[in-house]
């Protein structure tokens, strides 16, 4: 947890973020489980399907997904999968962050 708060806190996100950041220590399930995803919708009080996961991993695309959720991924170079939105830079993320919201 305290290597989240470090990371959120050198690329000034924390302030996003609030108490609302998760770990898979907390919940005893790694990435591939989605039991963390999860966990952290019945917290914020959200169904999975009103949520939306941004990962870079490959287990975490694949966790989100069975999970229910809305899912981003960011990575250098397009790639197009099923029910996963591709972006390459962190200054596209407020516009399809918006995209999806709207759509809730």
């Amino acid at each position: 947890m305290a290597r989240i708060e470090v990371a959120l806190a050198k690329t000034d996100l924390k302030r996003f973020f609030g108490s609302r950041i998760f770990s898979s220590c907390e919940v005893g399930v790694w990435k591939l489980d989605p039991g963390l995803f999860l966990h952290a919708a019945r917290v914020m009080e959200s169904s999975p399907e009103r949520c939306i996961v941004v990962d870079d991993s490959e287990v975490g695309i694949h966790a989100a997904k069975a999970a229910g959720m809305n899912v981003l991924k960011f990575c250098d170079q397009r790639v197009d999968e099923v029910n996963v939105k591709t972006f390459g830079s962190y200054s596209q993320l407020p516009a399809i962050l918006f995209s999806l919201v709207s759509k809730f």
